[in-house]
């Protein structure tokens, strides 16, 4: 099942949440298979925002249970916002979303 959510890391916490999501992902090495490692993770977490003087990453979408529950698991996050309004979640933070060139 997936859930609409906004989810917040700090910058410190990022690289691990997104481990968290490729361990979901992989699968160990058997008698007959080497191991799957997933770099689905890297995915997650592409939203720069700031509060202060701050950084934090957000990945906002539809999350499946297992997801949503391993990231909230690991007390990584900063914040979970459920629900389908990304803007609202930021702002009842007091985050501001910063744009990337590239």
């Amino acid at each position: 099942m997936n859930t609409f959510a906004t989810v917040v890391v700090t910058s410190a916490n990022k690289a691990a949440a997104q481990k968290v999501i490729s361990a979901l992902y992989s699968t160990p090495a058997t008698d007959t298979e080497d191991a799957v490692v997933s770099i689905h993770g890297t995915n997650f977490f592409d939203t720069k925002l700031k509060k202060n003087l701050k950084t934090y990453w957000a990945s906002s979408g539809a999350f499946l249970t297992d997801e949503l529950t391993a990231l909230t698991d690991s007390g990584l996050t900063y914040i979970v916002y459920l629900g389908y309004n990304w803007k609202k979640a930021l702002a009842d933070n007091n985050l501001t979303k910063i744009i990337i060139k590239e």
